[in-house]
């Protein structure tokens, strides 16, 4: 999926012929509300970033992260397509540490683990924490993350955001790449553990049926609403719960 625009029956169409990405657009649009402020690390073409846009409305905030220079041009040709004026775009990754990074791209996808055959790029990294902290975010409701192997990178470059905010996390795992590196899939659920946070393995392609940590494809993890600064926010909206959101209970 290249170009779209968010509304259309062509964009439908292009969903029911991916059960994956039809997935995440649905859980997206089930965790997040009016007035958010959320991160999209590894936005890609743009798909999770307008999904989110449209779910936060205009006095909500989209952060958006991409580092691959074509994939950055349509991330910002798609957004201008759909008018989401409440989005900024940045052309970075997000790891543990700022600088640079080497980045492989294979085909639509891209990430640090070096693949066969993939071109290999230098590109601007920085931190969740220390990005948040130069451009003054008062704080984040929402973290959608999909990295293909900087997942645990990505979210333990966030901790001090993690425990002042309590933000959801939709979290891809890319089993394969973690592997590369020496992680797992419990290291990141590990971490988020320790810090409070409860996770849960999901399917998005098909999200209501229960599904084991080595089979998921991704994590949804949400701290009680007893910890952090979000507090307040999350019980106005009942709490938070490592359940499922009613809306995709009965996708």
């Amino acid at each position: 999926m290249r170009s779209f625009i968010y509304d259309s029956l062509e964009f439908r169409r292009q969903l029911q012929e991916s059960a994956h990405v039809q997935g995440e657009v649905t859980f997206l649009q089930s965790i997040c509300g009016p007035g958010m402020a959320v991160l999209d690390v590894g936005a890609n073409k743009g798909v999770t970033t307008v999904t989110l846009a449209k779910a936060v409305g205009a006095n909500g905030h989209v952060w958006a992260f991409e580092p691959v220079p074509e994939h950055f041009a349509l991330l910002k040709a798609n957004l201008s397509g759909n008018e989401a004026a409440n989005v900024e775009a940045f052309q970075m990754a997000l790891v543990d540490a700022p600088g640079e990074i080497d980045f492989y791209v294979h085909g639509e996808g891209s990430g640090i683990v070096p693949a066969e055959n993939a071109e290999r790029l230098t590109v601007a990294a920085t931190t969740i924490d220390g990005f948040l902290r130069e451009h003054g975010a008062a704080r984040v409701d929402v973290i959608s993350l999909d990295c293909e192997g900087s997942e645990l990178l990505a979210l333990q470059s966030a901790e001090r955001t993690l425990r002042a905010d309590s933000p959801q996390i939709f979290c891809e795992v890319h089993h394969s790449y973690l592997n590369a590196l020496g992680q797992s899939a419990v290291d990141v659920v590990a971490y988020l553990t320790q810090l409070g946070f409860e996770v849960r393995p999901i399917s998005v392609e098909h999200l209501d049926t229960d599904v084991s940590l080595d089979d998921c494809s991704h994590v949804y993890a949400t701290r009680p609403i007893e910890h952090g600064a979000a507090s307040d926010r999350r019980e106005e909206n009942g709490g938070a719960a490592p359940a499922l959101p009613d809306r995709v209970r009965g996708h």
